[in-house]
């Protein structure tokens, strides 16, 4: 590749990444479900003054005062027995008992507050059928992954909302909301149109379905410590990001969830080694075998790589919070400044592009929050132990079978 082909590829791959991942805007929502029921039987269920709000997740009461001020406590009771709590804090800007609300955010704890919800306004219109209820949601600067995940949340709420008041069960038949699987499944479809364009259709098909084999494997990792499901959201060109409904509460948890994208993955190694060791004899099926051997390898090395945001990065972070909290910032510059290093060796513009990414992105590290378990050094051991095998394992796969991408 001619010097300076690899010098435009690699700034305008690194100005893409960083817009992608540091584009923040407000966002504004409006989003409506029309309710088969009279407005002043959902009035009870969204009034902030003395509604009853258990049809919200993970609602645990609430405290009002004559001013105006509202106080809603949350809290997520995790399988080991932990507990992650929070309470958002709210003032009344206007009410129109029966019609309409607006409550705008004075505070929050126990979880990040800058790209949270800021306002609400709930309005109710009586229809011949029943009510149509309107959510109007003005919430922080946010990425795209958080501009769609607010959207998510709104859908999310409204089913809540309807399916309490029309049948009493918070929890609508089937889901949470179609939105949530409508916007994963598009920026499923577009991220498959965007590599299939970029690597053919059929080596694009099987990129994409390691991709989701990858992000259910950061999924899994939520349930296995204790949380709920989270969501996936794609990025045509880049990949995909697994979103957890709550903080980690362990530096082991955060650590564990990120190598688990490629823990998983290692199923998709399987196909490889069976036909090498039977000595499968059909051409198509050893071919298709290696590929997927190979774009798995890659894919998850590429994702192992200890730089922040990616995976392997997450993995270094945890441990220096742990043991070096002083020195986090100063580590992570100096892998991205390795890693850029390599790619200009190499020769590969994708790995300094991810390079100038993770040092914008590392200058927002630093020690870990004050209410997160620091890990032991035996769980840190394994942890370590565990990245380095998957790192040698889809390292040992990408060189081996690499050549059978042609």
């Amino acid at each position: 590749m001619a010097y300076w082909v690899f010098v435009l590829v690699a700034v305008v791959a690194a100005l893409s990444m960083l817009f992608v991942f540091n584009w923040r805007r407000p966002v504004r929502l409006h989003r409506s479900v029309l309710i088969n029921r009279p407005a002043e039987e959902i009035w009870s269920s969204i009034d902030y003054m003395s509604g009853d709000f258990s049809w919200q997740q993970h609602f645990e009461h609430v405290e009002t005062d004559d001013d105006g001020d509202v106080r809603i406590f949350y809290s997520l009771k995790r399988d080991d027995g932990s507990k992650v709590a929070w309470d958002l804090q709210f003032e009344i800007i206007e009410r129109e008992i029966g019609r309409s609300i607006t409550v705008r955010r004075t505070g929050i704890d126990g979880m990040q507050q800058n790209d949270r919800l800021l306002e609400r306004t709930i309005d109710l219109e009586p229809q011949e059928n029943g009510t149509r209820v309107t959510f109007r949601e003005v919430w922080g600067p946010r990425s795209i992954t958080g501009f769609a995940l607010a959207h998510m949340d709104a859908a999310s709420m409204l089913a809540r909302l309807k399916s309490w008041i029309e049948t009493g069960n918070a929890k609508p038949k089937g889901s949470n909301g179609w939105t949530a699987a409508v916007i994963s499944g598009a920026s499923l479809l577009a991220t498959a149109a965007a590599f299939s364009l970029l690597l053919g259709w059929e080596i694009g098909a099987i990129f994409v379905a390691l991709l989701v084999l990858h992000e259910l494997g950061h999924l899994l990792s939520f349930r296995m410590i204790g949380q709920p499901w989270g969501k996936i959201i794609f990025i045509p060109f880049l990949g995909g990001v697994a979103v957890s409904r709550v903080p980690h509460l362990r530096l082991a948890d955060d650590a564990f969830c990120a190598i688990m994208g490629a823990g998983l993955s290692v199923v998709a190694l399987m196909p490889a080694i069976i036909v090498s060791v039977w000595q499968v004899n059909s051409p198509g099926i050893v071919q298709l075998a290696y590929v997927m051997a190979a774009i798995a390898g890659g894919l998850n090395l590429l994702n192992l790589l200890p730089v922040f945001p990616l995976d392997g990065g997450r993995v270094l972070r945890a441990v220096m919070q742990s043991f070096l909290p002083r020195h986090v910032r100063t580590a992570m510059f100096a892998v991205a400044g390795i890693v850029a290093i390599g790619g200009v060796v190499l020769h590969n513009p994708v790995l300094v592009a991810i390079a100038v990414v993770a040092f914008f992105q590392s200058t927002r590290l630093g020690p870990a929050r004050d209410d997160i378990a620091l890990m032991k050094p035996y769980r840190a051991s394994v942890m370590c132990a565990a990245y380095l095998s998957l790192v040698m394992l889809h390292g040992a796969a990408a060189v081996t079978y690499w050549p059978s991408l042609g």
